[in-house]
């Protein structure tokens, strides 16, 4: 298989899907093989989307500016960390490291682009997240990622306009279960940044998932998780900063797309979304509005519907058919490729698509 993979990429056009070349020869065969909550066939196709990703050549040509009075256009935003993350790994390859990154923003940039690409508010939070491989090296005072990382990455915002001082920060530390450090986040905080404002450019850096998606998937079912086992929401409510509750909120929602692969929104979700979209510009701050959305996202049984949805995706259930722990049937090591497979092929159509978008004087 490996043969037959290494000629079809040689042979293979830019366009071409590398799992549709491969699986009429192998993907019978490969079904009848379990892996984890899937089969070897799940397995395959995950490694080769990665793969095309990975070589996959994106234009490097006619990107608008990156910043127009503190709007970002994301598809510069993705072509400027791609091209770091390149000479990063150039870099370290000369010190003998050889490693990949696979980068992309952390959150769901259709929660905030207009139509010509750009963030439809000032950004507040710039969080890149890069999935590595395991072997990285990696400890609490940074390591080679990050000496030759931050220095091409800093230039870069500079020479947009975005000039970072010194004073960043490493933070968010991730261990398992044997104190081996799994993730690390660098950080600048912006002088006025608040938790309940806040405002930062982050760095996040994995060597537990080898893709950023990964990253998002994990944060988000373990949210799904935590807000479909609430209960009592009164408890919540008053157990919960209205700080916390916001963004708990603003994460269900602004990750909620990558999903959309897996689960479609019913109409009535779908309008709660742009009404969200719209609070979150400013409304959404006051505590009867914060309420009244939270209500409203609870009612409509989106949390729900979400969360089965994923489960039948992995476990190919139906709703109700059975109890599901999230904690060990989907919240795994690795996680379920029958899920992030809809996951990737859905967020790089989406990087793609808004990418291209640009403003009417380009």
């Amino acid at each position: 298989m490996a043969s037959l993979i290494t000629d079809e990429v040689e042979e293979a056009s830019e366009a071409s899907d590398l799992w549709e070349r491969v699986s009429p020869q192998y993907e019978d065969e490969l079904r009848k093989i379990r892996r984890g909550s899937g089969t070897l066939a799940h397995s395959m196709e995950w490694e080769l989307i990665k793969l095309q990703a990975r070589i996959k050549p994106a234009p490097q040509t006619g990107w608008p500016p990156l910043f127009r009075e503190k709007h970002v256009h994301i598809g510069s935003l993705i072509h400027l960390w791609l091209d770091v993350a390149r000479a990063t790994e150039d870099r370290l390859a000369e010190q003998g490291i050889v490693t990949f990154f696979d980068v992309g923003p952390w959150g769901g940039f259709n929660f905030v682009v207009g139509p010509d690409g750009y963030t439809r508010m000032p950004f507040a939070r710039l969080t890149l997240g890069i999935g590595s491989l395991a072997s990285t090296p990696l400890d609490e005072k940074g390591g080679p990622f990050f000496d030759s990382f931050m220095p091409l990455y800093k230039a870069r915002l500079a020479a947009e306009g975005l000039v970072v001082p010194e004073e960043w920060q490493y933070r968010n530390p991730k261990w398992d279960t044997a104190g081996r450090l799994l993730e690390l986040s660098h950080t600048y905080y912006f002088p006025h940044h608040t938790y309940d404002r806040r405002t930062f450019v982050k760095v996040r850096l994995s060597r537990e998932f080898e893709t950023y998606e990964e990253i998002m998937v994990w944060d988000f079912l373990d949210l799904l998780a935590r807000l479909y086992q609430t209960t009592d929401w009164a408890a919540y409510r008053q157990d919960t900063k209205d700080v916390d509750l916001r963004f708990d909120l603003q994460d269900f929602v602004s990750l909620n797309h990558i999903m959309e692969g897996v689960y479609q929104r019913t109409e009535k979700e779908e309008r709660l979304l742009q009404e969200l979209k719209e609070a979150f510009r400013g409304a959404i701050r006051e505590r009867p509005v914060l309420y009244q959305y939270l209500d409203r996202v609870i009612k409509s049984k989106w949390i729900e519907n979400l969360y089965w949805a994923i489960a039948g995706a992995v476990l190919g259930i139906r709703k109700f058919e059975r109890p599901v722990n999230y904690g060990q049937e989907i919240l795994t090591s690795p996680l379920p490729p029958q899920l992030l497979i809809p996951v990737k092929r859905h967020v790089q159509a989406y990087h793609e698509r808004i990418g291209a978008l640009r403003p009417e004087s380009s």
